[in-house]
């Protein structure tokens, strides 16, 4: 009885994270949600309406320095700790005795995030899922380790790349407003005193 209830409890994890990897649940779209609109303090908000505003003056969308401040921001409040799980299955995988013939499946813990790796093979491969389910991260021993977009890490550049968009678009719009509508020139001294 106790077994059956494990491999019932088992089989719902493995479906509930293999519908987070490919479908987004509503309970992590709205966590991710949620989760991007928090990193998006009104100082982050700030920051992309003066990249914005300084990028519109040389008319250029999105400048090296907006993409490297927003990715910097959203590795430290949106990012799951990808290093550190990646870190810890690489040594997983390093360390599984390599047999002959078909891979061996591995599915373990690493902390709060798990694995699931296929080693002993012609190529190793592996996957690192966030506690929430959705898989951060992808090996092959052929190419290493590929990250993978959370929900909320998409989220976060969507909403900061609108913010952006609108505060540049209306930067654009008052440059071009000056520029058809030019201030009148104050009369200069030497048209005053040609009049005298």
């Amino acid at each position: 009885m106790q077994i059956q209830n494990y491999f019932r409890s088992y089989v719902s994890g493995v479906i509930a994270r293999d519908k987070a990897k490919f479908e987004k649940s509503p309970a992590v779209k709205k966590a991710a949600k949620k989760e991007a609109q928090a990193a998006l303090t009104d100082d982050v908000v700030a920051q992309i309406k003066e990249h914005a505003k300084k990028d519109a003056q040389v008319n250029v969308y999105q400048q090296k320095d907006y993409i490297q401040m927003i990715n910097s921001h959203k590795q430290q409040r949106v990012s799951p700790n990808r290093q550190e799980a990646i870190s810890r299955a690489t040594l997983v995988i390093n360390r599984a005795p390599k047999g002959k013939g078909s891979a061996d499946l591995l599915s373990m813990l690493l902390g709060e995030y798990s694995m699931k790796a296929w080693v002993g093979g012609l190529v190793d491969t592996a996957e690192i899922y966030a506690p929430n389910g959705e898989m951060i991260a992808g090996y092959n021993s052929n190419g290493g380790w590929t990250e993978v977009s959370t929900e909320a890490e998409y989220q976060f550049l969507n909403q900061a790349d609108q913010i952006y968009y609108d505060a540049f678009q209306e930067a654009r719009a008052e440059i071009n407003a000056a520029a058809e509508n030019p201030a009148p020139e104050p009369a200069s001294e030497a048209a005053f005193d040609a009049r005298v």
